[in-house]
């Protein structure tokens, strides 16, 4: 987990901020960045969805004026890319009179900072599901848990907030036995091989932690994991001796992604069941997976139309739909509350999933975003099933998610 402590009185860790805002503490956010990387990416969270922007350069040419943009009553918390500008320009406002910390790590720093909420389910279901959200990526992880053993499993861990999991296992009294990729993921690096080594060195066991699709291309020659399973269209994976989840192949982001579908018993029989659907990048709440990241937009578009219609809008209306990521410009992250909603909600929202698959497939077409940066390298990582520890990239991962297409 991103350190608390930091270099000196000047500076503020990334999870000391998180806590002033869940705090809701009287902070003035000061993003001292050029336009362009604000406007690609900022601290968007709580009731800090657009943080003052004043650039550096225009705290030492124009400091007469713009100091009257900043409030004398509150601590000030400036951020950069990496806490460099920052801390500058906390040291300049510092002998305007003010109170200020900078963010030690800027921008990368606060990209590792995580909130977790826990899924409302039902008391007599078997089981407990928490939400892990990477606050800056977008990116969401879950553990579902047994109510009976305490085992639990792990889906779309991201490999900078692993810690996370940790935490969440070790508070709760849980022992980790599965840790799934739902697909090959193209805007961060997986933190499935990473939990894996650490629970096998912990356990010593022998049995396959690492769950991966058998539908996506890996190579094995580099990996670490002594021990992988693969998953096929209606693989169980078991929390106890009663309850499931149940692999979906759902192709159309990847050719090898797959969600999970909750598959198990209610402690009282009188209340019937309700459907968890982990969808990984396939299905949003408020939009859906991109299908040009592999490079043949119009025909995983086509088995993405497919998948909707033969496999997902085939499950209940009242289907609770958990994704693994969120859109931080449509949607502001707030601390511990989750992030999901219903397959009939969301079929309501998102018009492609009533359009004919022509018209839907020319409308993902026309409305494709912009690419995630470095999205083919990290690829390339998510492929060998490495872990990160191996690496030093520290800007791998910057900016936003780009996984979604929203209408």
């Amino acid at each position: 987990m991103y350190s608390h402590s930091s270099k000196n009185n000047q500076e503020i860790s990334p999870n000391d901020l998180k806590e002033k805002i869940d705090k809701n503490e009287d902070i003035f956010l000061l993003d001292v960045r050029t336009p362009q990387e604000y406007n690609s990416w900022k601290i968007s969270y709580e009731n800090h969805k657009n943080p003052k922007l004043i650039p550096i350069d225009h705290l030492f040419v124009d400091s007469s004026n713009i100091l009257k943009e900043i409030p004398k009553d509150k601590e000030i918390i400036t951020v950069c890319a990496h806490g460099n500008r920052s801390l500058i320009a906390a040291k300049l406002l510092t002998q305007f009179g003010y109170n200020v910390k900078s963010v030690s790590g800027g921008m990368s720093g606060w990209n590792k900072v995580a909130d977790i909420a826990e899924i409302p389910v039902p008391t007599q279901f078997p089981f407990q599901i928490w939400q892990l959200r990477r606050v800056a990526k977008g990116c969401i992880g879950y553990i579902i848990a047994s109510k009976e053993n305490k085992n639990a499993i792990v889906i779309d861990p991201s490999n900078e907030i692993g810690e996370y999991f940790l935490k969440v296992e070790k508070e709760n009294g849980l022992k980790i036995t599965k840790i799934i990729d739902t697909h090959q993921h193209a805007d961060h690096v997986s933190g499935v091989s990473r939990l894996a080594m650490i629970k096998e060195s912990e356990t010593k066991s022998k049995d396959s932690l690492a769950c991966f699709s058998s539908y996506e291309e890996y190579d094995y020659s580099k990996t670490d994991l002594n021990n992988i399973k693969y998953l096929n269209d209606g693989d169980e994976i078991y929390i106890d001796q009663k309850n499931c989840i149940k692999a979906v192949h759902t192709p159309g982001h990847t050719n090898g992604s797959i969600s999970f579908i909750t598959k198990c018993k209610p402690n009282d029989k009188n209340n019937p069941m309700k459907n968890y659907l982990f969808t990984g990048d396939t299905l949003f709440v408020d939009g859906i997976g991109r299908p040009d990241l592999r490079d043949q937009a119009d025909l995983f578009a086509g088995t993405l139309y497919d998948t909707f219609h033969k496999k997902i809008l085939q499950f209940p209306d009242d289907t609770i739909i958990l994704p693994a990521h969120f859109n931080g410009s449509s949607i502001i992250l707030n601390h511990k509350v989750p992030i999901y909603d219903t397959l009939g909600s969301i079929k309501k929202k998102i018009k492609l999933l009533s359009m004919t698959k022509e018209e839907f497939i020319k409308n993902i077409i026309d409305t494709l975003p912009s690419r995630p940066g470095n999205y083919k390298e990290i690829i390339g990582i998510n492929k060998k099933m490495i872990s990160f520890d191996e690496r030093i990239m520290p800007d791998l991962e910057a900016g936003p998610n780009s996984c979604a297409i929203s209408q």
